[in-house]
């Protein structure tokens, strides 16, 4: 079959190694030899084989590691030639070899073969622009010692994470992880309340903000300069579809050779490799080509929650049928017995970081994993957001513009009503007016399906919000997405370039990439690979969501390849019900400390609010406001831990918190 690797690929798993590791990095422009050593140790898990150091009068650099391939060589930092630029780096640079080649031709030479020693000649040759010849997952720092400048640098697709802060002084700190910038005492620990507004709409965090005052994330495809004094974002790289008009078979064809490609460049490895396995499309897929080449059977895991919607038997099915050693884990009881541990690792609160319970069984086994985040928001995964957007269309057709705009202005003024004067358990209710409202403005009709949790109105969160965040103008969320909204794409590609730009990096990729290192594993996500992005935003959502099926070309592409029991299967999320984990553990756990907790006594939320969704009677009407007061739990113990218990080894122990 023509979608099988060649025999070329087979012997270059054996003959190609670089020196690839998974790392945490960080660094600072000031003298403090004590902080470096203390920023290492924040991010032990990330690189638990070894560290190391560079120091000059300007500049401090350093790396935690985790040995992947070539597991005694490429000791971070590396140099160049002349000693001129160091680099350390966090990820993985998958096209190292030909770029090494292409550089070698230049007359660059190399002392090792590491991938990261690809990043400071291209740097030599090619400026800040080298990372447009990147194709990996990556965040980097790079100091030039003649010109004294610093460049930091992120991935496309915000696979790999990296935080800075400016706390003042002409000071600037850097690292994969806050908690490792944390470690500075000049770093002063205050929310950011913008960043809490939208954390309580959104359930994360979304772009450069972090709940951490002045602490700020680099963007995806951004590279940042530190000059002295001065500092410069730019973007290298920025998605732009530019959807092709090719016929069915064209696609389908392009999809397997660049599936190929991309599962090729992610299963190099000199330690043991696994996949996750959901029984879904992507991972499945995954498996079935690293079964292909694997001489003994491919280790994959999977998690279920002891529920009707788990898909342990579906994945089981598809591990039989490749072949896999194959590892299941049931999570039934006691979520919060690991959940400050989990929020500890991910620096931020959340309530879904159910993949640290496989990560920790996984690390067991493997170093590496591989998983198939990122093909629903390339291919059309979110059945219920397309068939929502394709409903929309139809109705727009069917009914006059000028009597839309007379319907919309007066539901509008109903919501305000509801919301001001109404009960905070209508919710259902004025979600259903909001489609009505918002008729022809595709940016808020998104934010109704852009989950399945709520974004409240401005009304309505003044029942919720306490003194701190009501004596602030707060921004609307909406504004974080209209930038996806101004083209003229339709509705259902706008849809995924969002979820693909803000959702999926800020939320998804956080979870992955925190919940992995926090057990010392490598995430890989071959959905990502640079070709598979370009190619998945040169096909137009017709291909993608077809009668009412999702994934409808890439489904075509895995014909005859997977299973047709596979292919014919409905998605499911992955995580548990939030109404029974609410009922049964959290619910109870939530009345015993949010009342009299700090997110009431330091003015976040109305104490109110929070009697009235925990004494009602349970309903799973009040799903959403479930879903509100269990982040607003993970928020106190992310509270507690992060800002008042400022001890290096924090209470990880939900009854000490």
């Amino acid at each position: 079959m023509d979608w099988l690797p060649s025999l070329y690929f087979l012997l270059a798993i054996t003959v190609c190694r670089g020196v690839r590791r998974m790392c945490g990095i960080f660094g600072f422009n000031f003298d403090d030899h004590r902080l470096a050593r203390k920023m290492c140790n924040a991010l032990r898990h990330r690189g638990p084989d070894e560290e190391g150091y560079f120091e000059d009068d300007h500049i401090a650099l350093g790396c935690a590691r985790l040995s992947i391939i070539d597991l005694k060589g490429g000791r971070q930092p590396i140099y160049n030639e002349d000693k001129s630029m160091v680099v350390v780096q966090n990820g993985e640079i998958y096209n190292f070899l030909e770029l090494r080649r292409a550089l070698e031709k230049l007359g660059h030479r190399f002392y090792t073969n590491s991938d990261t020693e690809v990043i400071v000649h291209s740097y030599e040759e090619w400026g800040d622009d080298c990372c447009l010849n990147f194709n990996g997952m990556f965040a980097f720092a790079l100091w030039d010692l003649n010109e004294k400048t610093l460049l930091l640098a992120r991935d496309r697709c915000g696979i790999k994470p990296l935080y800075y802060t400016q706390p003042g002084k002409g000071r600037f700190l850097f690292a994969s992880e806050i908690k490792s910038i944390l470690q500075c005492e000049s770093v002063q620990r205050a929310v950011d309340l913008e960043a809490f507004h939208y954390y309580l709409n959104l359930r994360f965090v979304p772009r450069e903000r972090t709940l951490f005052k002045k602490v700020y994330r680099l963007l995806p495809g951004c590279l940042m300069k530190i000059d002295g004094a001065k500092s410069l974002i730019r973007r290298y790289w920025n998605l732009t579809p530019t959807f092709k008009k090719y016929s069915e078979d064209y696609f389908v064809a392009k999809i397997r050779q660049t599936f190929t490609r991309a599962v090729k460049r992610n299963l190099i490895s000199d330690v043991p490799l696994g996949i996750l396995l959901s029984g879904g499309i992507d991972s499945s897929a995954i498996l079935a080509f690293a079964s292909k080449v694997s001489e003994q059977p491919v280790k994959a895991f999977t998690m279920g929650f002891g529920e009707g919607s788990d898909e342990i038997s579906d994945a089981r099915y598809v591990a039989e049928a490749f072949g896999a050693d194959h590892t299941t884990l049931i999570s039934k009881a006691n979520i919060l017995k690991e959940y400050p541990k989990m929020i500890w690792y991910a620096d931020m609160p959340k309530r879904n970081l159910y993949p640290y319970y496989i990560m920790t069984e996984a690390s067991k086994h493997v170093k590496v994993i591989l998983g198939g985040l990122g093909g629903d928001e390339l291919f059309g995964g979110y059945e219920w957001k397309y068939q929502f957007a394709e409903d929309v269309e139809r109705e727009r057709k069917a009914i006059p513009n000028s009597l839309t705009k007379t319907l919309s202005k007066r539901v509008n003024d109903l919501i305000r009503y509801t919301c001001r004067h109404g009960s905070i358990f209508d919710i259902e209710h004025v979600h259903q007016l909001k489609r009505v409202a918002h008729f022809n403005d595709n940016l808020n009709l998104y934010l109704l399906v852009m989950s399945l949790d709520e974004i409240f109105h401005k009304e309505c969160l003044k029942k919720i919000y306490s003194r701190k965040l009501l004596s602030r103008k707060l921004p609307e969320v909406s504004e974080i997405f209209s930038k996806y909204f101004q083209n003229d794409y339709a509705f259902m590609d706008q849809i995924m370039l969002a979820d693909f730009s803000v959702k999926m990096p800020d939320d998804f990729l956080h979870v992955e990439d925190t919940m992995s290192m926090a057990n010392s594993i490598e995430a890989r996500v071959p959905m990502l690979d640079n070709e598979m992005v370009d190619l998945a935003f040169s096909i137009p959502s017709s291909f993608k969501y077809r009668e009412r099926d999702g994934k409808y070309i890439f489904k075509k592409a895995m014909k005859g390849i997977l299973p047709d029991k596979v292919l014919k299967k409905e998605k499911r999320g992955f995580g548990g019900t939030v109404g029974i984990q609410f009922s049964q553990e959290i619910g109870e756990y939530a009345k015993q400390i949010l009342p009299e907790g700090h997110v009431v006594r330091e003015g976040f939320v109305k104490k109110e609010y929070i009697e009235n969704v925990l004494r009602h009677k349970t309903s799973m009407d009040l799903i959403k406001h479930y879903i509100v007061v269990w982040d607003l739990l993970a928020f106190e113990l992310w509270y507690r831990m992060y800002m008042l218990d400022q001890s290096p080894e924090p209470k990880l122990n939900v009854n000490s918190l």
